[in-house]
């Protein structure tokens, strides 16, 4: 844990804990680089929650910040300090997990499209469950409540630094993945239905898989509605060539 009394605000950045619930909603690769752009934009006040590293869970600053002299400099102090991670993080958080699997929500996967500024060999693979009615009328909705988590489970044990997964709502999911290239994205989708097919007992009794549409993420696709739309699409164009495909929009 730092000790001190004073610091500079851009140097208050280096004792930042990436590690936190606000940064996994927010992205932990870009979590410091949003509040340094925060610093070198806001135009008279600024307030902000810090998670500060420390052994354990980090001690959570709720800090100001305004603009003095022409907004030629900021100063800024503590205004409360939480020893565990404050409610209005938490319920931050919860707005943007899922509450039955912990998967990132929909809304989410808007906030992180609205913060894409490199773009580039990225895609959005749109996932729907073949057969996942068979599970609910033969076993009831408990067991495919379970059985979405079991799927879940796989993904957040799978998880990469550069693929984010999503519950889109019922038995629907996306996946975000950059710094990927098209063979690259191929091998996952078929990665995903392989292990999705061979998941548990379940799966294989029912002959459960998945569909998939994938969308790269270009200067005409990179906005929400889009990117969705056209990978939702694509999948539907899987589901008519029967359980385990993948289809590329436009590809």
């Amino acid at each position: 844990m730092p000790q001190f009394d004073k610091i500079e605000a851009n140097k208050l950045l280096d004792f930042v804990e990436p590690n936190n619930l606000l940064a996994d909603v927010e992205g932990k690769h870009i979590f410091v680089e949003n509040i340094r752009e925060k610093f070198n934009s806001f135009d008279d006040e600024l307030f902000l929650y810090l998670p500060i590293r420390r052994d354990i869970t980090p001690l959570w600053l709720y800090t100001g910040f305004r603009k003095i002299k022409d907004g030629r400099f900021i100063v800024g102090q503590v205004l409360r300090v939480f020893e565990d991670t404050p409610k209005d993080i938490i319920h931050y958080q919860k707005t943007y997990q899922d509450s039955l699997t912990s998967l990132f929500t929909r809304d989410t996967l808007k906030l992180h499209i609205d913060y894409l500024e490199n773009y580039h060999n990225s895609y959005i693979m749109y996932v729907d469950i073949d057969g996942f009615k068979r599970i609910n009328d033969k076993y009831g909705h408990q067991i495919g409540d379970k059985f979405l988590v079991n799927i879940s489970n796989y993904f957040i044990n799978n998880w990469e630094y550069n693929v984010l997964y999503y519950r889109l709502g019922g038995d629907e999911f996306a996946v975000y993945c950059y710094d990927h290239n098209d063979e690259q994205i191929e091998k996952r989708a078929q990665q995903l239905i392989y292990d999705i097919e061979n998941l548990n007992n379940i799966s294989k009794e029912l002959n459960i898989s998945v569909s998939i549409g994938i969308t790269k993420i270009t200067a005409e696709t990179n906005d929400y509605h889009t990117l969705l739309n056209t990978s939702d699409d694509a999948m539907y164009q899987s589901k008519t060539k029967g359980r385990g495909k993948y289809t590329f929009y436009n590809k």
